[in-house]
């Protein structure tokens, strides 16, 4: 059996959108074996992948710097003895990680992030603008080069997991959720300012959407402030529900895939609601989906922002982690709430017809 050892470490978006490729290699490749180095908490996404190993990376602990980095790989050939490295992250410790395994002899090939097309469509004057390669798409490009040809399957859904149904069955139990109207999530954070939509404009949302429609609406987040200032906006609108900080990532994960659509950012949630099968309207500021990180297997139905055509400098980062050119971030602060809101209505009308057919 072909042992292949693949790296990714974070973020949870980008480790995300690792999935359909890992099913589609496991399903074209049956006879070989994936041992995946990422985080703990991702590996819930793979979990229910046949052929997936996941050996959780505590690069904060056990496995941090140069030491820790030796036990790991230590671990690592306990574990297998791998015939190939994939490295779909490209940062200094899978750089350190592979050269201490072709000390043995074992090759290893390199994801290309495309860092040259990405600066010159982010970069402040004489910006080249065009489609980049999708994400899933250079993690395709990546096991290809290493002999495996592979074609994700759109649209992908994660494989559901018992335990998360029972979990998400007891939540909905306590709760008043309607089943005859649309389920949407709001999830209005990101990593960075950058990337976020004011949140004060999210209030006024939910109270035209309420307004307009008969609606089940379910906040979404992490992190203690996040959960804070949720719990501040369900104290206006009682009759959302709550998820952030109430369910395990596998029962959200299970909560999304029922969703009608998601309102979001450039985020985590976008990335799990798009490869769930669910519409995205999903909100752009500093960053562009041209980077190469839209909503997989969605179009412009589901970006709402302002075109770079009103704001040359957009998109201004890759990652949403640059300090705005113009210091005001009229590219978020611009997006009205009637834009989002216009939007929505069209999901929810595809979404109506759609069901009606």
């Amino acid at each position: 059996m072909k042992q292949l050892l693949l790296l990714r470490f974070s973020a949870m978006g980008d480790v995300a959108l690792l999935v359909p490729v890992v099913q589609s290699f496991t399903q074209r490749y049956p006879d070989a074996a994936i041992t995946l180095v990422t985080r703990a908490k991702f590996a819930v996404f793979f979990e229910q992948i046949p052929g997936v190993r996941i050996v959780g990376a505590d690069f904060d602990g056990r496995h941090k710097g140069l030491p820790g980095l030796l036990l790991l790989v230590k671990e690592l050939r306990q574990i297998a003895s791998f015939d190939v490295i994939i490295d779909a992250h490209q940062n200094l410790r899978s750089a350190v990680l592979k050269r201490l395994f072709q000390l043995t002899g074992v090759p290893s090939f390199t994801i290309n992030k495309g860092r040259a097309e990405k600066n010159a469509l982010t970069r402040k004057t004489d910006k080249i603008r065009r489609q980049l390669t999708h994400s899933v798409d250079r993690y395709a490009q990546v096991f290809k080069a290493a002999g495996f040809d592979l074609d994700p399957v759109k649209p992908f859904t994660f494989p559901p997991i018992p335990a998360a149904e029972k979990e998400l069955a007891a939540f909905l139990r306590n709760l008043s959720v309607r089943t005859d109207t649309p389920w949407l999530g709001i999830a209005p954070f990101a990593q960075h300012t950058q990337k976020m939509w004011p949140f004060n404009y999210v209030a006024p949302l939910l109270t035209q959407l309420y307004g307009q429609h008969a609606i089940n609406i379910f906040l979404f987040g992490g992190g203690a402030d996040e959960i804070t200032r949720l719990k501040d906006l369900q104290q206006q609108f009682p009759q959302a529900v709550l998820v952030a900080g109430q369910l395990s990532m596998a029962a959200e994960l299970s909560l999304i895939s029922r969703l009608t659509g998601m309102v979001c950012m450039d985020s985590g949630n976008m990335h799990l609601a798009a490869l769930s099968g669910v519409p995205v309207v999903s909100i752009w500021g500093s960053t562009h989906p041209d980077a190469g990180f839209g909503p997989w297997g969605q179009g412009e139905e589901a970006f709402v922002q302002i075109s770079p055509d009103v704001l040359p400098c957009r998109p201004c980062s890759v990652f949403g982690n640059k300090p705005c050119f113009r210091g005001d971030l009229a590219c978020l602060n611009w997006i009205t709430v009637d834009m989002v809101a216009n939007k929505v209505q069209q999901l929810l009308e595809r979404s109506r017809s759609t069901s009606a057919n």
